[in-house]
């Protein structure tokens, strides 16, 4: 839709609009267009250029052990202030980000590890099964494969950590298979020789395109009479028959029921509507090997250097590294180069070509778990955002929930452990 088309829809009052157009946003646009009349999509940048533009691409249905956990506090001064930790503060950050810590510390003692990770299951059981049904539903299906990863040991005390691993997992419910390391090279056409063995995970997959997928929703929700206007929301105000008016620097927009998924930028919305939401980001960062497309095979983990390697259409995308720094620092080129030497020693006979740098803003709480789930002060208000590093994964059973909420109707999950005013 032309912008100036777009500026136009400014008046006249929405039956539902959706601030914020990454990767959450798009997929309740997409199921809330199917049912309700009208639907307005609002963000200042064109849908899925912020940072479901750059994400790894894993369907990480795997991860239910929140970061905020006890294993997490004893190794913490290693994580957070090693130089080369996969896990790193900016120095000119730390003191900003100081009382978030403290909110994590508090969240990783284990009762609450424990509660955090039955929270994370109850979303995940449902994700793959709801990221197939979406990609379905909107003739997407060739963007997603679901054939598993690997996570990849590099040594014999790696490989023991991986056995624990699947011992754990399968305490959980999830299925894992442990691969001799011949089996683990035959499954992947350019990961290194000579590691020790990995583990596959069967009901995992990738995107071949997180940015792709994410325009091909939009352009779905589109055709479907689905409206989007490229507009930043500054001021929200409750109107009076339990409404909202949601000022720009255009003008003003008229909701009857407002739904925020704007990421990392949606403390200051979540603050106008009550909720003073102790939201940060971790910084992610990709290196893409435009050079190698079209390699197939499955995602690649390693257990040591806690990055991903995804093969996809545009290349072969390595990510994983994680800095605390806020929404205004420049990027650590640091970053960028450690991705690289990950990538040279994992993949030492692979044509790399051409190396794009990225790097994105993945909102985080403190439990590490995201905020689904209606304001207590107004039902018509439903906040959808906060999931760290695990947007893609579960964008589409956050937009089934949602997509109950906004209904009227009980969703198949119970949201106590993701409401907004539990901090």
């Amino acid at each position: 839709m032309p912008e100036t088309e777009e500026q136009n829809l400014s008046g006249g009052k929405q039956t539902i609009v959706i601030v914020g157009a990454g990767i959450i946003g798009v997929s309740i646009a997409c199921r809330l267009v199917r049912e309700h009349e009208q639907v307005l999509l609002v963000d200042p940048l064109a849908p899925g250029s912020a940072t479901s533009f750059g994400n790894a691409g894993h369907i990480a249905t795997e991860q239910i052990f929140p970061l905020a956990s006890p294993e997490t506090m004893l190794a913490a001064p290693r994580l957070l202030f090693g130089r080369n930790s996969p896990m790193h503060i900016r120095l000119e950050y730390a003191l900003k980000i100081a009382p978030w810590l403290l909110r994590f510390a508090w969240a990783s003692r284990p009762s609450a590890f424990r509660r955090g990770i039955e929270a994370m299951k109850s979303l995940q059981q449902g994700s793959l099964d709801s990221m197939q049904a979406l990609c379905g539903d909107e003739g997407l299906s060739d963007l997603l494969c679901v054939q598993g990863h690997m996570v990849v040991a590099e040594s014999g005390r790696s490989l023991r950590a991986l056995d624990a691993k699947r011992l754990l997992l399968e305490r959980h419910g999830i299925e894992s298979v442990s691969l001799a390391p011949d089996e683990a090279a035959s499954k992947s056409p350019f990961l290194k020789r000579g590691i020790a063995g990995a583990l596959l995970l069967p009901r995992t997959g990738h995107v071949l395109n997180p940015h792709r997928l994410c325009t091909g929703l939009h352009e779905r929700y589109s055709e479907a009479g689905g409206l989007t206007l490229r507009a930043r929301i500054e001021n929200i105000e409750s109107s009076g028959d339990g409404g909202f008016v949601l000022r720009h620097e255009a003008g003003a927009i008229e909701a009857g029921k407002l739904i925020l998924a704007a990421g990392a930028w949606s403390a200051p919305l979540a603050r106008q509507l009550g909720h003073a939401v102790p939201l940060d980001t971790e910084r992610g960062y990709h290196v893409t090997a435009e050079g190698a497309p079209n390699l197939g095979g499955i995602a690649i983990e390693s257990h040591e250097r806690r990055i991903i390697m995804t093969p996809m259409d545009c290349g072969l995308r390595i990510a994983g590294l994680v800095e605390f720094g806020g929404l205004d620092l420049p990027p650590n080129p640091r970053r960028h180069e450690d991705l690289k030497r990950h990538l040279r020693e994992l993949a030492p006979e692979l044509e790399l070509g051409r190396l794009s740098e990225w790097m994105g803003f993945r909102p985080s709480l403190p439990d590490m778990l995201p905020v689904i789930g209606a304001s207590p002060a107004n039902p018509n208000a439903i906040f959808a955002f906060g999931h760290q590093h695990l947007g893609l994964s579960l964008s589409a059973i956050t937009a089934d929930v949602v997509s109950e909420l906004a209904a009227g109707r009980t969703p198949p999950i119970d949201l106590r452990p993701f409401r907004p005013d539990r901090f």
